[in-house]
């Protein structure tokens, strides 16, 4: 089950959600995404959010307790 991890920068871009989004293809059922920002910029998160739901993806999104860093973990759900 293969992890993938992505960072983004301070501001959300067009090149941050095409990221995404070439990455959504290669996650198969069970497989992870964990996409990590700074904790001051997670009013951001709602255009990753939305991307992964249009794509089937449930996602949990947490801060740190450090308080610094938000990340958001998306997996594909398996099929029984």
């Amino acid at each position: 089950m293969p992890d993938i991890a992505l960072r983004m920068g301070t501001a959300i871009t067009s090149n941050d959600l095409a990221r995404v989004r070439d990455v959504l293809p290669r996650l198969k059922p069970g497989d992870h995404l964990t996409i990590t920002m700074e904790a001051a910029d997670a009013h951001q998160a709602d255009l990753l959010l939305k991307l992964l739901e249009d794509h089937g993806l449930d996602y949990q999104s947490r801060g740190d307790s450090d308080g610094r860093t938000y990340h958001i973990i998306a997996c594909r759900q398996e099929t029984t």
